[in-house]
């Protein structure tokens, strides 16, 4: 529904039933779409609109971890969280999300995550407002930033899907951030996000960028920027993990309908019956 900016006065809104953002704010968790019953992390999530769409995304299922550093923004995520009834499914963390050990539970379990981190902001009415030019000192510090959150969730070991995203026109942030932590590994790629969207990613910075999504005031939005990763497994891993007996393999994967999509039934000649985590 389009509402206007005083509908924050509206008893549904006061009451956690009515979540007001902007469209392009919408984007990442259509684009991340974690199914039913999965490990969500949204790593830098206050104030919390994006987490909560998530939540709505999965019905309500599953698990997201709600992951902001600063206190003050995390005791605003923790107030959104329980006004509009988030607590069934959103686990909020008061924590860096670069000091958080992808190899530990329960984030070792996360197939999906959001980030969402600090940007110029510069896709936001009130900033381009304030705005007269960017500050190269500190789109350069922001890109660092930005590189070393997403090289980090990279990392966690079950992650299958990123989605990045900022709320900044500058390539600085968006083109150019995606196309340096692709170039630095192999295990991810991007893909086409949202492929029935408009207006994409810059092909001058690096080809693949026209699979990313780019938001702007045509498409009566702020300013906009998402890219969607997934996860390859090389080759040589995948053949690692196969045994082998008279050139013949003698391990299977079946996926099992009634449990839970995170895991599959795995037969193995030296572990029969063995349900391994994916």
């Amino acid at each position: 529904a389009v509402v206007s900016t005083q509908s924050t006065g509206f008893n549904l809104y006061k009451t956690g039933h009515l979540m007001i953002q902007d469209k392009a704010s919408c984007l990442p968790a259509v684009a991340l779409s974690p199914p039913r019953g999965a490990v969500v992390l949204d790593a830098c999530s206050a104030p919390g609109n994006k987490t909560l769409h998530l939540a709505a995304v999965m019905e309500n299922t599953g698990t997201v971890y709600a992951v902001e550093r600063d206190r003050k923004r995390f005791n605003r995520l923790s107030e959104n969280i329980k006004r509009l009834g988030g607590n069934k499914t959103i686990r909020p963390i008061c924590a860096d999300f670069l000091e958080i050990s992808p190899e530990v539970e329960p984030y070792r379990s996360v197939s999906h995550i959001l980030l969402d981190p600090s940007c110029s902001g510069s896709g936001m009415v009130t900033q381009k407002m304030l705005q007269k030019g960017a500050n190269a000192a500190r789109l350069s510090a922001l890109a660092q930033l930005q590189r070393s959150l997403l090289q980090h969730a990279m990392k966690f070991p079950s992650a299958t899907r990123i989605v990045y995203s900022t709320c900044s026109i500058y390539k600085e942030e968006n083109e150019c951030v995606v196309r340096d932590v692709l170039e630095g590994q192999s295990e991810w790629k991007i893909e086409t996000a949202l492929p029935g969207w408009k207006h994409r990613g810059d092909p001058s910075v690096f080809p693949a960028a026209e699979k990313c999504v780019r938001c702007s005031e045509e498409d009566d939005t702020n300013g906009f920027f998402l890219a969607s990763f997934v996860r390859q497994v090389p080759a040589a891993e995948r053949d690692a993990d196969r045994d082998f007996l008279g050139g013949m393999k003698i391990q299977c994967v079946y996926p099992v309908k009634h449990l839970d999509m995170r895991y599959k039934f795995k037969y193995h000649y030296k572990y029969p019956y063995k349900f391994i985590k994916l």
